[in-house]
């Protein structure tokens, strides 16, 4: 990566630090309006900062020995955080171990093949399974949302509701999501698919499932998170069906890497 662009990726992921920090700390000072649009604009906010802070980890590309270094370090944060009650240190630890954890599955799953029909299936399980987690009564994530709800903010970055502190009223996403929005998107750029789209609609898929949700139940992230990420790249998945290598080496379709979203 070149200079100014990894410049330009540090300031972005810092901002948008700064701002998801700020915004932690001090949402209980801004006013509350209808509970339910404070949560959609909490979590459209939330998932936007994360969405760039995990695309600058695409936008760079680091090594496995940066990925590595990255991921121990935020999980030592995550838990530090978690063990002083620190949400916003917590939250960043998380988010650096999901990203950097996803960003070495996804490329290593691209550089193991360029079949595109793996990574579908891996998509198609992978919502399956995590509905199968909530909706089932022995799902694991069934069980911890019923039987031990106090547990389940150790394993989510949490976006506090506007007008609200955030140990009061929060939305989030599973550590998990990260790791898999991460995983895509480094699946997006490894397969020459639509990256900043990608991005974009995964994004929104979040926003979407909690808003879905605010009508309805808890709901499981993932199934809209891969759906958002085969329907945005459909008609080249779809055209590489067939003959997954016959094109050679895939290059990023349209938009390629966010340098960053």
């Amino acid at each position: 990566m070149n200079r100014p662009r990894a410049v330009v990726a540090a300031v972005a992921a810092a901002v948008a630090a700064i701002v998801f920090v700020a915004f932690t700390l001090w949402s209980g000072l801004l006013p509350a309006f209808a509970f339910r649009a404070d949560v959609i604009i909490s979590m459209a906010l939330g998932v936007a900062l994360v969405g760039i802070m995990v695309g600058v980890v695409v936008a760079t590309r680091p090594a496995t020995s940066q990925l590595l270094m990255v991921a121990g370090v935020g999980l030592v944060c995550a838990i530090l955080g978690s063990a002083l009650g620190f949400v916003p240190l917590a939250d960043l630890g998380k988010i650096a171990f999901g990203a950097s954890v996803g960003f070495w599955l996804g490329s290593a799953l691209a550089d193991l093949t360029d079949d595109l029909r793996v990574i579908v299936g891996l998509a198609v399980a992978i919502g399956v399974l995590d509905a199968a987690s909530v909706f089932l009564p022995q799902g694991p994530t069934h069980l911890l949302l019923t039987k031990a709800p106090q547990t389940v903010s150790y394993f989510v970055v949490a976006f506090p509701t506007i007008g609200y502190a955030v140990h009061d009223a929060y939305s989030g996403l599973g550590t998990s999501d990260v790791i898999f929005f991460g995983l895509f998107l480094a699946a997006a750029v490894g397969y020459g698919l639509r990256v900043r789209l990608t991005l974009v609609a995964m994004v929104a898929s979040f926003v979407v499932t909690v808003t879905v949700a605010l009508w309805t139940r808890a709901l499981p992230a993932l199934p809209g998170l891969s759906l958002a990420f085969l329907a945005v790249n459909a008609d080249l998945i779809a055209r590489r069906w067939r003959s997954p290598s016959g094109d050679g080496p895939p290059t990023p379709s349209g938009d390629g890497p966010p340098t960053p979203p």
